[in-house]
């Protein structure tokens, strides 16, 4: 674990990451709801597409890029799991996050009817959050691909006239497409978490969440007295996820999210506790949700 209290004092800004001209990495091509989470991130984002999420932790940890952008969790599908399992394989820091709308469109090309659609191209969580609008088309295939402009990208360059795409308003104009359908997910209370992250320690002066990252011994009562050390110091848990750990019998890494500052004594005290009481425990960041 880094040394949580150098990291707060010789690396605390003053400002916000929204301030900052960087080039930040996201999966994906142009169009990609990372795309516009990174637009609600910094004032003049220069983006770089990588092709995997993956690709993404290594710009970062390459410093090909400062920054780099990944969705965490859906607000109806749930967590993105590859995301989760690969945060335990790279070293960075959350500097950031935001929260953004996702809205939902059945795009195909201008001379395509919604009567002759026989496949539709989207991403994994894509399918997810629209799957009434699926399941009410079951007639129609569906195909995964990596990312939801990579799908609109697709039907734009391909020669069929039978194929579509879910993606965002915003690949309409970028390939040339029409929307047929409109707000197909779900509900309309859909939103994405996206994280900032970075290799160097960032904090700011307005951060009040901390991420955590940890393993415990495989016994009864292990997790329970974890929490409730958050709940001896009053501090509020507003995540907490648990992924397998590879290659293991059914042991796991917990993701904790909590409401908090790091410069808060209290916080202080329990992550040195962590340390000592934990098999492993990693500092994830400190910062604030626009």
């Amino acid at each position: 674990m880094i040394d949580i209290i150098n990291c707060k004092k010789s690396q605390l800004q003053e400002t916000s990451v929204q301030t900052n001209r960087a080039t930040i990495a996201c999966q994906g091509v142009e169009g990609a709801y990372s795309q516009i989470a990174a637009n609600a991130l910094f004032k003049q984002p220069d983006v770089m597409y990588m092709r995997t999420f993956d690709g993404v932790f290594r710009a970062v940890n390459s410093g090909l890029c400062r920054y780099g952008v990944l969705p965490l969790e859906n607000s109806n599908a749930g967590s993105v799991t590859d995301v989760y399992d690969l945060m335990k394989t790279h070293k960075f820091f959350i500097v950031q996050s935001v929260k953004v709308h996702i809205s939902h469109m059945l795009l195909q090309k201008k001379k395509t009817s919604i009567e002759k659609i026989k496949e539709i191209f989207t991403h994994e969580q894509a399918a997810r959050q629209c799957s009434r609008f699926l399941e009410q088309n079951d007639h129609i295939k569906i195909n995964l691909s990596a990312n939801t402009a990579a799908a609109a990208q697709f039907v734009a360059d391909s020669e069929r006239t039978d194929i579509a795409a879910i993606a965002s308003e915003n690949c309409i104009q970028l390939y040339n497409l029409t929307a047929s359908l409109k707000n197909i997910q779900n509900n309309n209370n859909n939103y994405t978490r996206f994280i900032c992250i970075s290799k160097e320690c960032e904090i700011f002066d307005n951060a009040d969440r901390i991420s955590l990252m940890l393993s415990l011994e495989n016994k009864a009562g292990a997790l329970y007295e974890i929490i409730k050390q958050f709940a001896m110091r009053q501090l509020n848990l507003i995540k907490l996820e648990s992924r397998p750990i590879a290659d293991t019998d059914f042991e796991f890494m917990f993701y904790f999210d909590v409401q908090a500052n790091i410069e808060n004594k209290e916080v202080q005290d329990l992550l040195l506790n962590l340390k000592e009481t934990t098999r492993q425990l990693v500092f994830l960041g400190n910062y604030r949700e626009i």
